[in-house]
């Protein structure tokens, strides 16, 4: 099994818990790699170890919207433990991803933990031209930076994954060049969020050529696709059972969380517009998710998660997931958290490369998604190793 999360391959009908113990694999596999190596090593950081966590560090390295569940407590203290379902092995590879994430938290973190930021509002580094390129070089080996072809040529679905400025209309370009050179698609779903055009720097400028009119995520998503695919888009329709996103979502599952009233109305709402064909036929639909990390805004497994209570996430799905390259490993690892993982949906991942003036190829930008890939990837092994906890 290679190291790249977006190649996780096993069989289609397997259970669940022979996933998860492939999950535990894949994710060793990425987190303990020479190239992860050498990357922590270039910031002083000696290889990452199965060693636990500094005691008592877990507020000031996790996301700021998530906890970590209680019977990895032993884990993160550093004692012997033993938990029923996972092997000797298992409990060293998460506490070694919970050691990495500590580790490389403060400097590959440019979006800052103490005030929540955008991608597009993170911040600079002071690097040398070496090092910039030694994490150019490193993250390339690390799936972030060479894009690579879909692995098969047929899929039942393909879920254009939502982003800011361009990357809607990229996107769901990259996804029909993409039909266009032979790639069956089936049936297409955008899938985005309420998150509301940024001011700063400022996107409505950047959009109005394709979204003129948008105010959010879900709006882009939805002229992205109409452009690209030359789709027709029905109403939206709440699928909460809302008249409108100005209050606070009364079935939304969060509405009793002490952050709820914190939370922007919009953020709690689900929506759907069904997009086809100019001849009629359907096409797929553009989905809108509420946040699952309230205050903050709907994240990508989120939209996943409402992808599968929309469909019929089941063994033998095949679904291609499209991207930005430099977004690959953290959403492959998503992908196979929400939709792998739980359904038995075999997710493929790819994404466009540099030459499509998406995201800047920074050392800033790319140390921040190996994060976020490292966070996403320490996400899936405690999902998996749920679910052998739960088959024990």
């Amino acid at each position: 099994m290679t190291g790249n999360p977006a190649r996780l391959e096993t069989a289609a009908d397997a259970r669940a818990a022979e996933r998860a113990a492939a999950a535990f694999q894949l994710v060793e596999g990425w987190f303990f790699s020479e190239s992860m190596t050498e990357l922590v090593a270039a910031f002083g950081g000696g290889p990452p170890s199965r060693s636990a966590p500094e005691p008592g560090s877990a507020p000031g390295w996790l996301h700021p919207s998530e906890e970590l569940p209680q019977w990895l407590t032993p884990l993160l203290a550093g004692a012997p433990a033993q938990v029923r379902g996972l092997t000797q092995e298992q409990l060293g590879v998460l506490r070694g991803a919970l050691a990495l994430e500590q580790l490389v938290a403060a400097d590959f973190d440019f979006r800052g933990s103490a005030e929540y930021r955008e991608r597009a509002q993170a911040a600079t580094a002071d690097f040398d031209a070496e090092l910039r390129d030694r994490v150019f070089d490193l993250t390339d080996r690390l799936g972030l930076v060479s894009p690579r072809p879909p692995r098969f040529d047929r899929y039942s679905g393909t879920l254009v994954l939502g982003g800011g400025y361009k990357s809607p209309l990229l996107r769901a370009r990259y996804s029909a060049t993409l039909r266009e050179s032979g790639v069956e698609l089936g049936e297409l779903d955008f899938l985005g969020s309420p998150r509301f055009l940024i001011e700063e720097p400022a996107e409505r400028p950047v959009v109005q050529d394709y979204a003129p009119g948008a105010v959010d995520e879900f709006d882009l998503m939805t002229a992205a696709a109409c452009a690209e695919f030359d789709l027709a888009a029905a109403e939206v329709e709440f699928l909460c059972g809302c008249a409108s996103a100005d209050l606070l979502c009364p079935v939304w599952r969060y509405r009793d969380d002490e952050v709820a009233g914190h939370t922007e109305p919009a953020y709690t709402h689900e929506r759907r517009v069904e997009l086809a064909y100019r001849d009629g036929r359907a096409a797929g639909c553009v989905l809108s998710a509420s946040t699952g990390r309230p205050p903050y805004r709907p994240d990508t497994a989120d939209t996943f998660a409402l992808w599968a209570r929309c469909f019929d996430p089941r063994p033998g799905k095949r679904v291609l997931v499209v991207t930005t390259q430099v977004f690959v490993p953290f959403q492959a690892f998503e992908g196979l958290r929400r939709l792998h993982l739980p359904y038995g949906v075999e997710v493929d991942a790819v994404g466009f490369g540099a030459e499509w003036g998406d995201r800047p190829l920074t050392a800033e930008y790319l140390l921040q998604e190996t994060l976020s890939a490292i966070r996403s990837g320490r996400r899936l092994l405690v999902d998996a190793a749920e679910v052998l906890i739960n088959e024990a």
